[in-house]
């Protein structure tokens, strides 16, 4: 009979795994309890969840969602970190604490973005993308650049007219 205490957990990981098409996989090994309260707290933060289960397990469940792959990575101490709707703020509150950390831990191991395998060096390529408010301001100023110009293409020949008549005014003066 299997460990009640494994069969919750991979009851739960199945449940959070379901739902999740990013995920980063990192290596903890000698962060402090305090350490890991702190980058749990910043990676809950930034919109993702931050998990430690043993790797037996995180493979039985990727593997019910048939995601294959992670054989060589599932190795020695492990944290899942599932990424909600923005996936660039969690990477950045790993590679920030990471920065912030003597030791440059936790260390990325690989992970799943949207649905593709990713490598180690994927993480901090990610960490380096614009977040989602920075997109969106993007985007916007990319739309409202035509706009903006075409105000200005229709406003010049009235403005030009006006300096004419000006220049012209000017002139009669000087003249008379």
């Amino acid at each position: 009979m299997a460990n009640p205490r494994n069969q919750t957990s991979v009851a739960e990981l199945r449940e959070l795994l379901e739902s999740a098409s990013t995920f980063f996989l990192v290596d903890y090994q000698g962060l402090s309890a305090g350490d890991m309260h702190r980058l749990r707290a910043k990676v809950r933060a930034a919109g993702g969840r931050l998990l430690v289960a043993k790797n037996t397990l995180i493979r039985v469940v990727l593997e019910e969602h048939g995601v294959q792959g992670f054989e060589g990575t599932l190795q020695g101490p492990t944290a899942l970190v599932l990424v909600g709707d923005d996936l660039v703020a969690p990477a950045k509150a790993l590679t920030d604490f990471a920065k912030d950390h003597p030791r440059d831990l936790p260390t990325a191991k690989g992970g799943r973005l949207q649905g593709n395998l990713i490598g180690p060096e994927a993480l901090a390529k990610v960490a380096r993308l614009p977040s989602r408010e920075e997109l969106y301001a993007q985007l916007v100023g990319v739309l409202q650049a035509p706009m903006t110009q075409l105000v200005g293409v229709l406003t010049a020949p009235p403005q030009n007219l006006v300096s004419v008549i000006d220049n012209y005014v000017t002139k009669r003066k000087e003249e008379s």
